[in-house]
């Protein structure tokens, strides 16, 4: 069993945990993981709970930063020593991460819709 974790900063604005949850229900449609779940950092559920709660031999942790940091220093020192969890690269230099931004500006300059 393989697991994947979509791990936010976190914001007290209910829309941003909306977009999160947007991306989990996606990636759990694909049907690829055996189980989708999302953690954060400042808010519940946290990154250590949610790991301990999933079944999965292997749990993957994909960070929404756009680059490492001080809070993804801390997760991998929180994560040393658990050999089944693996931290991902932040999605930050993603080539589909330059494409939203396109998408984002050019549906504003020629009106149109990208989601």
């Amino acid at each position: 069993m393989i697991g994947l974790i979509i791990l936010g900063h976190g914001s007290n604005l209910p829309s941003y945990r909306d977009v999160v949850e947007i991306h989990k229900r996606r990636i759990e449609n694909l049907g690829i993981f055996n189980e989708v779940r999302t953690a954060f950092i400042i808010e519940e559920p946290k990154l250590d709970d949610v790991i301990k709660d999933m079944k999965s031999e292997k749990i993957l942790i994909v960070p929404l930063f756009i680059a490492w940091g001080e809070h993804l220093e801390e997760i991998k020192r929180m994560l040393n020593g658990l050999d089944n969890v693996i931290l991902c690269d932040p999605i930050g230099k993603s080539e589909l991460v330059t494409c939203a931004i396109l998408a984002s500006a050019l549906s504003k300059c020629f009106k149109i819709r990208v989601d």
